[in-house]
């Protein structure tokens, strides 16, 4: 073996060496959902907030706090489509193990789990705030199906799509991650081989970056998949329509706004940055469902939890994706097929 293989070998064992050393460092483990009274976090305020701007349970709890006019402190966590695999790095798997946004933090004791931190934060506001809860049992029953509805499961997260909308979330993304992608460096991509709980993840934004949105759309088994989510919500989207016309109710429960609407909301928000809902309401009749939507975007809280914490990256790429399809009718057709 001359000096050059030997020094080759060499250099990509210590590699293979910094990358099994760097995902133990940052290995995850799952979590049980609620507060946690056994872990004191370091804060400075009794409520602190971990989230993303473009993460979609993020926006609930942003959404949820804002509502119930919680004041928190604000600690803004990258995903790589955002710029950085920030939530595998070890100050935050300090504070979430599992490497999952949102957190919140009350008086140093992390709450885990979107739908968990909901209905923690409607009982850590106290009687006084707004009630997004409903107190007669039937309703917050209802108010509990939704909820499970438009969850995204951390541990299969588009499992179920047929029950489920919020499990056709992450494949109608998919475009959005690919116009996102475009502008994040490949060596940021590149590191969570070595720290991202699985290999999947860095893989497939690689992918993404590398091939581009064209030739990834041709890749069958993946147009499959976001294709799929679309038919499958599209069913859930005439499943909300036929429920906002029930009594010509302006909230999901009826007269009163709770958790489920904040849901949905959040919902119809990655539907509509990603250029789905304008497609899909040319297919299907839910008029209902763009008016909810509309007084959804109306609220005080729309303005403080979405809009003031809008990330410039997500913008720029929803402006891409309608621009790429609507120049190209084709890559339009290849994406969405409607």
């Amino acid at each position: 073996m001359n000096v050059w293989m030997l020094g080759s070998s060499v250099v990509v064992l210590l590699l293979m060496l910094w990358g099994i050393h760097w995902r133990k460092k940052h290995r995850t483990r799952p979590l049980v959902g609620g507060i946690d009274r056994t872990v004191s976090l370091p804060h400075t305020d009794s409520v602190e907030l971990y989230s993303n701007s473009f993460s979609h349970c993020s926006r609930k709890v942003r959404l949820v706090l804002a509502e119930l006019r919680v004041p928190y402190k604000h600690h803004a966590i990258d995903l790589i489509e955002t710029g950085q695999y920030q939530t595998v790095s070890d100050a935050y798997i300090g504070v979430n193990p599992a490497g999952l946004v949102p957190t919140l933090v009350h008086d140093g004791h992390p709450i885990y789990e979107s739908d968990d931190i909901l209905e923690y934060a409607q009982s850590m506001a106290g009687v006084q705030a707004p009630q997004l809860v409903p107190h007669d049992a039937k309703l917050r029953a209802q108010m509990h199906h939704w909820l499970d509805f438009c969850a995204i499961v951390s541990a299969d997260l588009m499992g179920g799509m047929k029950e489920r909308a919020g499990a056709c979330i992450p494949g109608l993304t998919m475009p959005m991650f690919m116009a996102c992608i475009r502008y994040i460096p490949l060596r940021r991509i590149l590191v969570g081989f070595f720290n991202h709980p699985t290999w999947r993840s860095p893989l497939l934004f690689s992918a993404f970056k590398v091939v581009g949105m064209r030739n990834m759309m041709a890749v069958k088994p993946l147009a499959d998949l976001v294709h799929t989510s679309r038919d499958h919500m599209l069913e859930h989207l005439e499943t909300i329509e036929q429920t906002l016309l029930e009594d010509n109710r302006p909230w999901i429960l009826g007269d009163q706004f709770s958790l489920a609407d904040v849901s949905i909301g959040c919902m119809l928000l990655r539907l509509d940055e990603s250029g789905w809902l304008s497609r899909m309401e040319q297919t299907v009749s839910i008029e209902r469902v763009r008016d909810y939507y509309t007084r959804l975007q109306a609220r005080a809280s729309w303005e403080q939890a979405i809009v003031a914490h809008e990330h410039p990256i997500v913008n720029q790429g929803a402006v891409d994706l309608r621009e790429l399809t609507g120049l190209d009718p084709a890559l339009g057709e290849k994406i969405y097929g409607l």
